[in-house]
């Protein structure tokens, strides 16, 4: 669908707050591509967000781009009709294979999963990341896009190089187990397919297990935010959990074979094994129970992120009675917590800014 002036008119309103009731019922993403193309993606009640074209109480997802030629196109993202929530949109974008992607959680009657949307070649796809068991509800998940070198053989053998571009996405589940878990598409390969992303529960991966049950001595900011952060320019990613069944914290890093063998040999092993992760621990400790105790879905500025150092130690931080609080996991025990005072000179931006950097220093 295209509609003139909808974009502009649109950014508009938000910035001059002409339409205040709309702002604060939908919530909205936006993401600048290297082309120039502004994407804006929103999410709520197809009445509130002025479309015809869906019933007026269904809750959808909205795309609209505006690129450089001024050329305006809305439509609304296939599949994401329904009358169920929708909520956390996260946006990112891989410039190697002009993607852009949509992350978030979906709440239908008793359960929650999460959805990854994938825009290429002008089409949309709309997937779910299944949960491990049953009914469950997944929480706070996060996604980040690497590269990673790789070579393979072609038809005669010879060795070609290219960039692998690898969407991984963590989160936190509750099912029959309660734990971490962890998802990867990979973009770069020809006819890739959206909907097949490989899900691991993230202790498997180190041979053990989720929790069955939680510990109300470990307060929940300890465990319901895994997090993910590129480590540096080799490709792999870190992911920082919480391992509830033997009490430890953990960071991981996880990449894939560098080579994967010959595609057109169907009893190729290196090319059936190139999804899979290859993982370590680069650092491990006790669970953070300095952290605090917030619901499952806290607003963005309640909940507890973290930052994750050169020599691989975790600084986890959260907004906590006007000041910025943060711990570190020294040797063997998590380190006293710090703050910075937030107020009208020392924003919460400034202070994010502040603790973030001096944990991806150390």
């Amino acid at each position: 669908m295209r509609r003139a002036g909808f974009l502009r008119a649109l950014l508009a309103a938000a910035a001059l707050a002409i339409a205040p009731t709309l702002v604060f019922a939908l919530e909205e993403q936006s993401l600048l591509t290297p082309d120039g193309t502004l994407h804006v993606l929103r999410a709520g009640k197809a009445i509130d967000l002025g479309l015809a074209e869906a019933p007026p109480e269904s809750i959808v997802i909205e795309h609209a781009s505006l690129a450089q030629d001024g050329t305006e196109t809305v439509a609304i993202l296939p599949g994401s009709e329904s009358y169920q929530d929708k909520r956390g949109l996260q946006l990112g974008y891989d410039e190697e294979t002009h993607t852009l992607l949509l992350l978030w959680t979906e709440d239908i009657s008793a359960y929650s999963h999460i959805r990854v949307g994938v825009f290429h070649a002008g089409a949309w796809t709309n997937s779910a990341l299944l949960p491990s068991q049953g009914i469950s509800r997944a929480y706070n998940p996060e996604m980040r896009v690497t590269h990673q070198r790789v070579t393979y053989l072609d038809e005669n053998d010879a060795v070609v190089a290219k960039t692998s571009s690898i969407v991984s996405v963590v989160w936190w589940e509750e099912a029959t187990l309660l734990q971490a878990r962890f998802a990867a598409l990979f973009l770069d390969e020809t006819a890739f397919d959206p909907s097949n992303l490989s899900v691991y529960d993230i202790p498997a991966l180190i041979g053990g297990e989720g929790a069955s049950d939680y510990n109300d001595d470990v307060p929940s900011g300890a465990y319901l935010y895994p997090t993910l952060q590129a480590d540096g320019l080799s490709g792999a990613v870190l992911a920082s959990y919480a391992d509830l069944h033997d009490a430890r914290h953990r960071v991981l890093q996880i990449r894939f074979p560098d080579f994967q063998g010959k595609p057109s040999d169907d009893t190729s092993m290196d090319w059936k094994r190139r999804h899979t992760p290859i993982v370590g621990i680069s650092s491990e400790g006790p669970l953070a129970d300095m952290t605090p105790n917030l619901p499952p879905h806290a607003k963005p500025k309640d909940a507890v992120g973290t930052s994750i150092g050169a020599g691989y130690r975790p600084t986890m931080y959260w907004l906590d009675e006007g000041s910025l609080k943060y711990t570190r996991l020294g040797a063997t025990e998590w380190e006293p917590v710090r703050s910075v005072p937030v107020n009208e000179s020392m924003t919460y931006e400034k202070a994010l800014a502040l603790v973030v950097g001096m944990g991806s220093r150390n």
